[in-house]
Order: C-alpha cells, then sequence, then structure tokens
C-alpha cells in the first residue's frame, strides 16, 4: 500500500482505492481531505462547547445547584473519558481514523439530545458520564489524521490550521448555547448542540481511513505487532502541561456566565466571541510559530497569557475587564495545544499515532474533569465566584516550571 519515496497514500478502505496525495515540502496544506477535517472539527467543537454554558445554568437555575454542583455536572464526564482514551486509540491504529470521527460524533450527538430528558441531578450526570466515553472518540480521531495529513516539518502549522477549527467552535459555541436557550429553552440548547454533532458526523464520511507515507511501522497492518500500553509516554509531559494550560475553560465557560449574572454584567455572548476571532487571527497569523520558535518558548507565551488573562478577569470584574482578560487569554488558547501536539508524536510510528493521541488527548478531559470540580470547590470554600478566575490562573502558571523541569529532563525538545 506504500507508493514511491515522494508520495503517501490516503487508503480508503470503503472503496478501496488510493488516492495520491502530492508531499513536496512546499505544497499547501489545504488540501480538500484537511479542509473536509476542519469542517468535521468545526461542527463537533461548536457542539461540545454550545452545551457547557446550558448545563452550568441548567443546574444553577432547575436544578437549584451551587458552585461545587455546577463543577462536578462540567467535570463528571472526564471520569468515562479518561478510561476509554487507551481503547480507543488502539481502535484508530486498528480500524482507521474515520470510524473515530464520524461514529464518536453520531454517538455523541445522540447523548447530548438524551441530556433534554435528564429532568434531575442524578440523570445528568449519567448522560455526562456517557458523553465522555464516546466524544472522546472524534478528538483522538481528528488530531491523529492531522499528524498523518501533514509533512512532518509543518506538523505544528497544520496544527495550529486545524486547531482554528477546534478553538472556534470551543470559543463560539457557548455563544450559540446561551442564544439557543434564549430562543428555545435548555431543551432547545441540547438539541441545538446535538445537531452540530450530527452535522459532523455526516461531513467526516468524506475523510479517509488511514494516510500512509514511507516511515516505518505504516499502516493498518493486521499481523503487525502494535505496542499495547495504557499511557504513550512520549504524550504525557505534554499531555500534563497541557491540562494546566487550559484549566481555564472551566472558569471561562463554565463560571463567568454564573459571574455575570450575580453582578448584572449582561449576555456573555460578545466576550466569547471576541475570544473566538482573536484565537482565530492568532492562529492564522501564527500558524508556523511552533515549528519556527519551538516547543518551549511557544508553549511558555501560552502560559503567561492564559495566566494573565485569568488574573485580570478576577481583579476587574467589569463587563469591560471581561473582555480585556479573554483578549489576553486568547494568546494562549492560540499557542498551546499546536506547540504540545507536535511534541506528543515527535518520533512516534504512525500505526502508533492514534495511541499516542489518545494518550495526549486524554488530558484535555482530565483538565475538564478536574478544572470543574476543583474551581467550584475554591468559590464554594471562598464564598465567591470570582475566587475561581483566580484559582485558574495559579494553575495555569504551575504550568510554566513544569515546561521548563521537562525541558531539562529532555534536552531534545525544541
Amino acid at each position: 500500500m506504500v507508493g514511491d519515496d515522494r508520495r503517501p497514500i490516503v487508503f480508503d478502505i470503503r472503496s478501496e482505492e488510493s488516492v495520491d496525495l502530492d508531499v513536496d515540502p512546499q505544497r499547501s496544506l489545504l488540501t480538500p481531505h484537511f479542509l473536509v477535517l476542519c469542517v468535521s472539527a468545526l461542527f463537533s467543537a461548536l457542539g461540545f462547547s454550545s452545551v457547557i454554558p446550558t448545563v452550568a445554568r441548567f443546574v444553577a437555575t432547575e436544578l437549584n445547584g451551587g458552585d461545587l454542583e455546577i463543577g462536578m455536572a462540567l467535570g463528571v464526564f472526564s471520569i468515562s473519558a479518561v478510561l476509554a482514551r487507551p481503547w480507543i486509540g488502539r481502535l484508530g491504529d486498528r480500524r482507521g481514523r474515520r470510524v473515530l470521527i464520524a461514529g464518536g460524533s453520531l454517538v455523541t450527538a445522540v447523548v447530548l439530545a438524551g441530556h433534554a430528558l435528564a429532568d434531575t441531578y442524578g440523570l445528568l450526570l449519567l448522560a455526562r458520564l456517557v458523553m465522555g466515553a464516546v466524544q472522546g472518540a472524534f478528538f483522538v480521531g481528528t488530531v491523529t489524521l492531522t499528524t498523518d495529513l501533514a509533512p512532518d516539518h509543518r506538523r505544528g502549522e497544520a496544527a495550529s490550521y486545524f486547531s482554528v477549527a477546534i478553538y472556534g467552535g470551543m470559543a463560539f459555541g457557548p455563544w450559540l448555547g446561551e442564544w439557543a436557550v434564549g430562543r428555545w429553552g435548555f431543551d432547545g440548547g441540547f438539541l441545538v448542540g446535538a445537531f452540530c454533532m450530527a452535522i459532523a458526523a455526516v461531513i467526516a464520511c468524506w475523510l479517509p481511513d488511514f494516510v500512509e507515507s514511507t516511515q516505518p511501522n505504516v499502516g493498518p497492518s493486521p499481523d503487525s505487532e502494535q505496542r499495547r500500553v495504557l499511557f504513550y509516554r512520549s504524550a504525557i509531559w505534554p499531555g500534563v502541561i497541557m491540562a494546566l494550560g487550559i484549566m481555564i475553560f472551566p472558569a471561562l465557560h463554565g463560571f463567568m456566565p454564573k459571574l455575570m449574572d450575580e453582578r448584572s454584567l449582561g449576555d456573555a455572548g460578545p466576550i466569547y466571541a471576541l475570544y473566538g476571532l482573536l484565537v482565530i487571527a492568532i492562529r492564522l497569523a501564527c500558524s508556523r510559530l511552533p515549528d519556527t520558535l519551538g516547543t518551549t518558548k511557544t508553549a511558555s507565551l501560552a502560559l503567561l497569557g492564559s495566566t494573565a488573562g485569568m488574573l485580570v478577569m478576577g481583579c476587574f470584574v467589569s463587563r469591560s475587564g471581561m473582555f480585556v482578560g479573554a483578549a489576553i487569554l486568547a494568546i494562549g488558547g492560540s499557542l498551546l495545544y499546536p506547540a504540545l501536539m507536535v511534541a506528543a508524536v515527535e518520533g512516534v510510528p504512525v500505526n502508533e499515532r492514534a495511541q499516542a493521541m489518545g494518550t495526549f488527548t486524554m488530558f484535555f478531559e482530565l483538565s475538564g474533569g478536574i478544572g470543574g470540580p476543583v474551581l467550584g470547590v475554591v468559590a464554594w470554600m471562598t464564598g465567591t465566584t470570582v475566587a475561581a478566575f483566580f484559582g485558574a490562573s495559579v494553575i495555569a502558571a504551575s504550568g510554566i516550571p513544569l515546561l521548563l523541569m521537562w525541558k531539562r529532563r529532555n534536552p531534545a525538545i525544541t
């Protein structure tokens, strides 16, 4: 299934036909498969993130829950997500990326629609647990296929472009959820999220299962010996650092709407929109930064942005303060993931990439799962929701010494 030494092959199991892709080092990354991948990722991120403020408001208003209950509802999905990740990665290496992307999105759409039937806190927690087990399949499949499609020396650039869709969706999704709830109520908010996920599943049907290259250990060979590991070692350090840096999202998406309601600061939608626009602009303008500046410097800059943005939002609790804080946060949200994803797959054989990405993306769920309850406890113990922002700032800042420690232990990291 491997072509000549200049061209990888995209192998489509459905048609059993292969499609040549030009892999000239100067070729554009915006190939048809890459564009389809990004569009599917955009709708998936929209659907996933649109229900985050919906869940927070639903718990607070309909179920009479407080900060602790909100944090648990936002983070409980990580339990099943973490447990499912190793098996999701192995499935992606054996059966292909498309089954994870399309299948994961479709099942997640059904589960999101089921959120509308949750009329008690216990049922809502159950729905969140099930969602954690299935939604991660899409994420593992998409980030793995991104590394498959990109030349080795342009993976950072590819991750930047791809993550425009992911983080753009995550930025505008909460606004979409707020709008849907205002128009159709909480059930409508959950169903809009499910609809976005269903669109992502349909679009993903046009993606390839595998992308082959001339590297060793390529492709889905049932006779090959693949390492069966629970956690892929090369992805652990990047994953931990990323988890600390994105601990801002439970505060931004889960606690900011509640804080703005408490202080009568108006709709959070425009703030999410500003954040999303800036993330997209920085990602596009700095797409090659992770490849040229290196992992350590790029990730350090991102962690500083996350730390400072949370501090501003916590210290200046006003509508203008939220806008300024969100603008600073966009630096962290734009640069952290591309830099660390490149390091997570460095030197990993093609037929083990889904396992590596399973470990790396597992830390997204760990961040949300741990971050939501931890920040909820902080807010509950201090008696003020604004404490969640200070807690997120401290956690993001702790990623900087950990990053430097990783660099000292691995001098090869740029």
